[in-house]
């Protein structure tokens, strides 16, 4: 595609959703341009970080992470850190590669509770199915690591093997060797390895790395383009906003999107950490998650889960982690603009644990972490467990509802699956902020595809569900209005 050819789609943003979309669209025949705020990664020469087993390692190469943003995860807190992929990959270069679908529940609610028609389990399955991204098992590793132990006692205490990326159902609880997003050769395979590759093969892609979008330029209520940071205008048939749950919304409020929802919903999966001094150190170079557990709180399915974390990389030598984390979340929070200026990130509040009922389930997940912490397993790879940043053990930690309650609220976390700020939905939710295959209410040629459209969280990690919408909405593209 030449620079004077105006495309027939511009993707904002290649990460998961956006490398999806300009593949699929592509071989179909349109004209596509990707704009990628961050750097772009050469064909064969893919950072060592990245290719590498250690999330952590790939959280620290150059550019690779928004480096001003940070956000309040709950009420009381400070704001700190959100660490969002950056440059093609987006955070499928960085995250811990778990490849999880969600549970059946999750997509029919979506579509019985939502009004996201043609949403429902039975929909969107197939295009799971269709994800090319590969899964490996991993390797629990050796004795000594915290995921070998806790598979172990898992085992020994009844619950069943780990179902893969598949949903856990009635089953009640799995444990075992994580699904990850890597090849045979144990590489990381993010969504640009896969599908931006092959869509810079033909003609009419372009990828344009290293320019920030400002705003989708609009007129009479259509979308013509988008205009860059610095002022350039680029035209476009059709524009669809992929930049992820924090920057899309963003985007849409500075291009004066005036839909209520917009910035609304904010929603991540909520994750209490228990710090693990290790017996034995464990090389940060190596795999940083390796096995996985799924189980229920008693209040709903499968919506807990256990994720050991054998390492916290180089600059924690000697610690892992153990966290417990909330799949089914109900409190929501928003973003907001901080200035109409596009370098300044907008205001990040999670508000994580307003509901009630949320903190009821994980304290659930707090306590079954607590009793199998006892076990000899993990007794044999932890010296000690902290409950914060500055010693304070485990067995410190009451036993009162009101006690654990209070702990959660001071340290709990989140598993940077931001998603619900753009919700698809009925037009008649004012809440709702794209139709059932993210063209933009109130405006025509505007489509948002990302984790933005999640009309609640599913009981995954991101990663794979938001490949799914992609692969759905570039399959249903051509639908009439």
């Amino acid at each position: 595609m030449s620079d004077s050819q105006r495309p027939d789609v511009i993707v904002i943003g290649a990460g998961s959703a956006g490398c999806v979309l300009a593949d699929r669209l592509s071989s179909r025949g349109l004209s596509v341009l990707v704009l990628e705020a961050g750097p772009d990664i050469t064909i064969g020469e893919t950072p060592t970080g990245i290719d590498g087993k250690s999330f952590f390692a790939a959280l620290e190469e150059p550019g690779r992470r928004w480096p001003d943003l940070v956000a309040q995860r709950v009420v009381g807190q400070e704001r700190r850190e959100y660490a969002r992929g950056r440059g093609v990959g987006g955070s499928s270069t960085v995250n811990a590669m778990i490849g999880l679908w969600g549970e059946v529940e999750d997509y029919d609610s979506w579509e019985r509770d939502f009004g996201c028609t043609g949403w429902s389990w039975r929909d969107v399955e197939p295009y799971f199915r269709r994800i090319e991204i590969p899964l490996t098992q991993a390797d629990v590793g050796a004795p000594s690591r915290i995921g070998a132990a806790l598979f172990e006692v898992c085992r020994t205490e009844g619950w069943l093997w780990h179902r893969g990326p598949y949903p856990l159902g009635a089953v009640g609880c799995d444990v075992g060797p994580a699904m990850l997003t890597r090849n045979q050769d144990g590489h990381r395979v993010s969504a640009a390895d896969i599908y931006l590759n092959r869509a810079r093969q033909r003609p009419q892609v372009q990828v344009v790395c290293d320019v920030l979008v400002d705003r989708v330029a609009i007129e009479n209520d259509q979308a013509v383009g988008v205009v860059l940071a610095d002022g350039t205008f680029i035209a476009a048939a059709e524009v669809v906003v992929a930049a992820g749950a924090i920057h899309s919304p963003a985007i849409l409020l500075r291009s004066k999107i005036d839909r209520p929802g917009v910035g609304q919903g904010l929603q991540d999966h909520p994750s209490a950490p228990l710090t693990i001094a290790l017996a034995e150190s464990c090389s940060p170079h190596e795999l940083a998650v390796t096995t996985l557990a799924r189980f229920t709180s008693g209040f709903e399915p499968a919506d807990l889960q256990l994720l050991p974390i054998d390492h916290l990389g180089q600059s924690s030598e000697g610690y892992g982690l153990l966290s417990v984390a909330l799949m089914l979340t109900r409190s929501r929070g928003h973003i907001a603009l901080a200035s109409s200026d596009p370098l300044v990130d907008p205001v990040v509040s999670f508000n994580l644990l307003s509901d009630e009922r949320d903190i009821e389930a994980l304290s659930v997940g707090v306590e079954v972490a607590r009793h199998l912490l006892e076990s000899p397993s993990l007794k044999r790879v932890a010296s000690e467990v902290f409950i914060d940043d500055v010693g304070t053990p485990l067995s410190a930690l009451g036993n009162s509802a009101h006690e654990i309650a209070t702990w959660l609220k001071s340290r709990t976390g989140d598993y940077v699956h931001a998603a619900g700020t753009c919700a698809m939905g009925d037009l008649a939710n004012e809440k709702a902020v794209v139709d059932m295959v993210g063209r933009v209410y109130g405006v025509k040629n505007l489509r948002v595809c990302d984790a933005s459209i999640f009309p609640m969280l599913p009981r995954a990690n991101t990663h794979f569900p938001v490949m799914m919408a992609a692969e759905l909405i570039a399959d249903r593209w051509l639908q009439p209005e």
